[in-house]
């Protein structure tokens, strides 16, 4: 890194810091989930992902993302199927229940987003929101799905999981 990139790194390091911390508050306060069970809910939600591919997505290692679902499921959050068609392979869908979670979560970050950010210019806040979705895209490259646009989480062969090592 040259000397002249230490300022942005600096802002960048803190603000991903800050930004973080203040959504793990922000959680704290609902009391519902923790950053790491809402992040993992909300995969299961928007896409078909099993738990090895959302443990790739998320960069998570298996294990990690196996106690969060089964957290999840315990407090009736998720359900675990049987793929249709493939036995070997299970969904995981979130129950009514885990859906209003997600949903009352949403509100209370966008409400908290909307009154730290809500006198910035629409466009600002457009190019804030595309920067992170590029951010997510260049950690975990793949073929985003539709429902969840630059998060990587289109499962990848190609690519190891957390925890694994490929030379």
């Amino acid at each position: 890194m040259q000397a002249s990139d230490a300022p942005f790194a600096r802002r960048y390091l803190h603000g991903a810091w800050h930004a973080v911390r203040h959504v793990e508050r922000v959680l704290a306060d609902v009391g519902d989930l923790d950053l790491t069970e809402l992040v993992v809910l909300e995969y299961a939600s928007l896409s078909d992902l099993g738990p090895g591919a959302i443990a790739d997505a998320l960069r998570l290692a298996p294990h990690t993302v196996s106690r969060t679902l089964g957290r999840l499921a315990s407090a009736g959050l998720l359900e675990r199927r049987v793929a249709a068609g493939d036995a070997r392979r299970r969904t995981l869908v979130p129950t009514p229940s885990g859906s209003a979670t997600l949903a009352r979560l949403h509100a209370a970050l966008g409400a908290n987003v909307a009154a730290m950010l809500g006198d910035q210019h629409p466009e600002r806040l457009r190019v804030f929101a595309d920067v992170l979705t590029t951010i997510v895209a260049a950690d975990a490259p793949s073929e985003p799905s539709s429902e969840v646009s630059g998060s990587g989480a289109a499962p990848s062969g190609d690519r190891p999981r957390s925890g694994s090592r490929r030379p």
